[in-house]
C-alpha cells in the first residue's frame, strides 16, 4: 500500500509539471517577437497606437498618454519586417514627440516658464524639454529621410515634417529660427502639391486632416514664424475664405478658419480687428470646437494687449470676462493659473503698423490707398527689414494692378531686391512672379471684380495653378565616342577620337495643384540679370522624367555662369488648357 501511495504522489507531481509546462508554453507569446498563440505582431502594435493617437481628447491628455503611445510605436518598429510598417511606425513616432513637444511647449507657455533674468517685454520661454524630446522627433525624421519606401505616403511625411519643423521653429531665434520656418513652409507647400486632394494615412484628435488643414498649418507657420503679411494673403484668398454669416451668428465649419483668421490679426498688431473675430468664440462650446480655449486665450492676450495700449479699463474688464468664460469651461486653463497670450503677440514699430493696414486694404483691392500708404514707408519709418523689403514689393505690385506706371527707379529696385540673401523664399517668388509678368507682357490686362481682383493673383497662382517649387541645376558632361582600338599610342587615339558634350539641364519640382489636373506642357526661358536680356535663342521645353520631375535640355543652359543671377521664367499649359506664367530667381551653384 504504501509502494502505490508513493506512486501515486509521483504521478502526480509528473501531471503538474507538465501542466505547468504546457500553460508556460501556452503563454509564451505574450513578449514581443516570440512564438506563441498570444504573440502580439508588430502590426498589430502599430494599429493599436495608432487608434490609441486618433482617439486623444484634444482638451484633456497628458505627456504619459503620449509616452505610452511612443513606446508602442517604439516596439511596431524595432519588430517589424515588413518596409510599409517599418516607415509608418517612424513617421507616427516623429508625429507623436512633435506632438509631445507642443503639449510641452503650450504648458511652459501658460505657466510662464522663462529663461531666468530676461526683462519684459524680452520673455524667452523656457524650451530645454522641448527641444530634447524634437531632438528625439528628429532621429526618427531622419531614419525616413535616408529610407522610406512608401511613395504613397510620401505627402503624410511632408505634412508630419512641415508639423515638426514648425514646432522646431517656436524653440529658435534669429537665423535658425528663420531657416526653420522656410523648410516648413516648403514641406507643408510640397504635401499639397504631391496631393491635392490630400487626406492624411491618420487624424489629429479625432479629425480628418485634409488640405484645409495643411493650408491652417502652413498659415500658422507663416504668422508665427514673422511672415504675418503672407499668411493674411493665404487667409483672404476668396476660395480659401470663410462664407458670411448673419450678425450675432457663427458657422462652426469656419470656426478653425476665425481662429487663424484672429491669431494672425493679433500678430500683426490689428487688435480691433482680431476681437470681432475672436469675439465669436464666446458662444461655442468645445463639443463644436476643441480649440475654444485656445481661441479665448488668445482673445483675452488681446484685450491685456489693448488696454496696455490705451490705457482704458473697459478693456482689462473684458479681459477678466474671458478669464471666467474659461474657467467655465473646464478645460487646460481652468486648472491652475496661467499667463496669458499678451506676451506672444509682437512688439511692433509704427512703420510695421502702417505696412499691416496697407496689406489689408490690398487683399481688399484697394490699391490706390495701397499705394498711398507705402509711399509714406520710403525711406522712412522704423519697421522691421522684412517688412520693409515686403513693403517694396507690394508698392510695385499695387502700382502694376492699379494701372500706374512703373518708374524705371522702382523697377531696378526690384531687380536688386531679388539679390538680398535674406529675401524668404515666398518673397523671392513673388518678386519673381512679378518680373516674369513684366517681362512676358502679362500684365495688360487685368481682372476689375473685386472678388477675383488682381491683388490675389499670385497667391492664386502658388495655390491653385502650376507652379515649381525646386530646380536643380545640372551642367553639361562629355561623351567620348567609343571606336575599336586601331592603336596602342592612346594619346593618338585620343586625340582622333570624336568629342560629344551632351547639354546641360535644368530639373524642376513642378506641381498641378489642383484636383484631377496635370501639366500638359512646360516652357522655360532664361533672363540674365540685372540687365533683364533673354539668354540664348529662345524657349527650352520641357519634358517630364519618371522619378525626376519635368527635365529642360539646351546648350543654352550650359552658357549660365556660377553665382550669377537669372530669371527662370515658365509657361504651363494644364489639362484644361488654361496657360500661366511663373517667374523663378535662380543662382547655379
Amino acid at each position: 500500500m504504501a509502494f502505490l501511495s508513493s506512486a501515486r504522489r509521483l504521478l502526480a507531481a509528473l501531471a503538474y509539471v507538465c501542466t505547468i509546462a504546457w500553460i508556460a508554453s501556452v503563454l509564451a507569446g505574450c513578449s514581443a517577437g516570440q512564438k506563441g498563440l498570444l504573440t502580439i505582431t508588430p502590426e498589430q502594435y502599430f494599429y493599436s497606437a495608432k487608434e490609441s493617437l486618433e482617439t486623444i481628447d484634444e482638451r484633456n491628455y497628458e505627456i504619459r498618454d503620449l509616452d505610452e503611445i511612443i513606446r508602442i510605436l517604439e516596439n511596431s518598429e524595432k519588430d517589424a519586417k515588413k518596409s510599409d510598417t517599418i516607415d509608418k511606425s517612424r513617421m507616427y513616432l516623429v508625429l507623436a514627440n512633435t506632438l509631445k513637444a507642443r503639449k510641452l511647449y503650450q504648458t511652459a507657455l501658460m505657466k510662464g516658464e522663462y529663461v531666468a533674468n530676461r526683462a519684459e517685454p524680452f520673455f524667452v520661454v523656457n524650451t530645454k524639454d522641448v527641444k530634447e524630446t524634437l531632438r528625439i522627433a528628429n532621429k526618427w525624421l531622419r531614419s525616413c529621410n535616408a529610407q522610406f519606401k512608401t511613395n504613397a505616403l510620401q505627402p503624410d511625411l511632408n505634412f508630419v515634417r512641415g508639423l515638426y519643423l514648425t514646432q522646431k521653429m517656436l524653440t529658435q531665434h534669429s537665423r535658425e529660427r528663420k531657416e526653420s520656418m522656410n523648410e516648413a513652409v516648403k514641406a507643408l507647400r510640397r504635401c499639397l502639391g504631391q496631393a491635392p486632394a490630400f487626406k492624411a494615412d491618420f487624424r489629429l484628435f479625432g479629425r480628418d486632416q485634409t488640405v484645409r488643414e495643411v493650408r491652417m498649418r502652413l498659415i500658422e507657420t507663416l504668422a508665427l514664424g514673422g511672415q504675418q503679411a503672407e499668411a493674411y494673403a493665404l487667409l483672404s484668398e476668396y476660395s480659401f475664405a470663410a462664407t458670411r454669416t448673419a450678425p450675432g451668428t457663427v458657422d462652426i465649419q469656419d470656426a478653425a478658419w476665425n481662429h487663424m483668421r484672429g491669431l494672425t490679426l493679433a500678430m500683426m498688431g490689428r487688435y480691433e480687428e482680431a476681437v470681432e473675430v475672436l469675439e465669436k468664440f464666446k458662444i461655442i462650446v468645445p463639443q463644436d470646437y476643441p480649440q475654444v480655449d485656445e481661441a479665448l486665450w488668445l482673445l483675452e492676450g488681446v484685450f491685456d494687449q489693448l488696454a496696455n495700449i490705451t490705457g482704458e479699463d473697459r478693456y482689462k474688464m473684458e479681459a477678466r470676462i474671458v478669464a471666467a468664460l474659461l474657467k467655465k469651461l473646464k478645460g487646460p486653463f481652468s486648472k491652475e493659473q496661467y499667463s496669458t497670450a499678451a506676451h506672444l503677440y509682437p512688439r511692433l514699430m509704427p512703420g510695421d503698423n502702417t505696412f499691416y493696414e496697407a496689406a489689408t486694404k490690398f487683399y481688399q483691392g484697394r490699391f490706390a490707398q495701397t499705394v498711398e500708404l507705402l509711399e509714406q514707408l520710403d525711406n522712412r519709418g522704423l519697421m522691421s527689414s522684412s517688412n520693409r523689403i515686403s513693403s517694396r514689393i507690394m508698392l510695385v505690385e499695387a502700382l502694376l494692378y492699379s494701372g500706374e506706371t512703373i518708374t524705371d527707379d522702382l523697377l531696378e529696385e526690384m531687380v536688386a531686391l531679388g539679390d538680398k540673401d535674406s529675401l524668404s523664399p515666398i518673397q523671392s517668388e513673388r518678386i519673381g512672379y512679378l518680373l516674369a509678368r513684366y517681362v512676358m507682357d502679362a500684365d495688360e490686362k487685368f481682372s476689375q471684380r473685386r472678388i477675383d481682383h488682381e491683388g490675389q493673383s499670385f497667391i492664386r497662382s502658388i495655390a491653385g495653378k502650376p507652379w515649381a517649387l525646386g530646380l536643380v541645376h545640372q551642367r553639361g558632361v562629355v561623351k567620348r565616342a567609343k571606336k575599336p582600338v586601331r592603336s596602342r599610342n592612346l594619346k593618338e587615339q585620343d586625340a582622333d577620337e570624336e568629342v560629344e558634350r551632351e547639354p546641360g539641364s535644368l530639373i524642376a519640382e513642378i506641381y498641378a495643384n489642383r484636383v484631377e489636373d496635370w501639366v500638359v506642357s512646360a516652357n522655360m526661358y532664361l533672363v540674365t540679370m540685372p540687365e533683364i536680356h533673354l539668354l540664348g535663342t529662345g524657349r527650352i521645353v520641357g519634358r517630364e522624367s519618371e522619378g525626376e520631375g519635368w527635365v529642360f535640355k539646351d546648350d543654352q543652359i550650359d552658357a549660365m555662369r556660377r553665382r550669377q543671377r537669372y530669371l527662370v521664367i515658365f509657361e504651363f499649359d494644364n489639362s484644361d488648357g488654361d496657360k500661366s506664367l511663373q517667374g523663378m530667381l535662380f543662382k547655379p551653384r
